[in-house]
């Protein structure tokens, strides 16, 4: 189980994701690094499209709260391959799809969220087609061209 632990500046719990502890609060700024680890640079900011960001919240929705990530088969743990695919527990998926827009999309680990959303969404094979008009507004063509433009903004850091 993961270990909730408490931001030093508003006690709204931390997240923990590539060595960094993040507040979610959108009201906090709070992060901070393990030292042995160097924090990427600040993207620059830049506005996305209110479809983009429409989108990005249905994914986070869809990732958040919807069944495309979910094993119902596995009764004792239906979460078990969760955090691996979205690199988040489901806890702090459903966090950040509440707060949407309103978070530091500029933060490497919110825009690496984002990115595995739509990679999922698109490939995983979750088999939830028939609840996917329940979550996204699009149709999966349609999602890979928005995750097309998102993957070319400058949010998302190349590997």
């Amino acid at each position: 189980m993961n270990e909730i632990y408490k931001c030093p500046k508003c006690s709204d719990d931390l997240g923990m994701s590539g060595g960094k502890y993040c507040c979610w609060n959108s009201d906090c700024d709070f992060c901070s690094y393990r030292p042995w680890i160097s924090p990427p640079e600040k993207i620059e900011e830049f506005d996305i499209s209110k479809d983009l960001e429409n989108i990005i919240g249905e994914c986070l929705s869809a990732s958040g709260y919807g069944p495309f990530f979910v094993d119902e088969g596995a009764k004792d743990n239906p979460y078990w391959e969760y955090e691996t695919l979205l690199g988040f527990p489901p806890e702090e998926v459903q966090k950040i799809s509440k707060q949407w827009p309103n978070v530091n999309i500029s933060d490497v680990h919110v825009s690496e969220l984002i990115s595995f959303c739509f990679c999922n969404l698109i490939n995983y094979p979750h088999r939830c087609e028939k609840y996917w008009s329940e979550y996204l507004s699009v149709s999966r063509e349609q999602l890979i061209e928005f995750a097309t433009f998102w993957r070319k903004s400058k949010y998302v850091q190349s590997t």
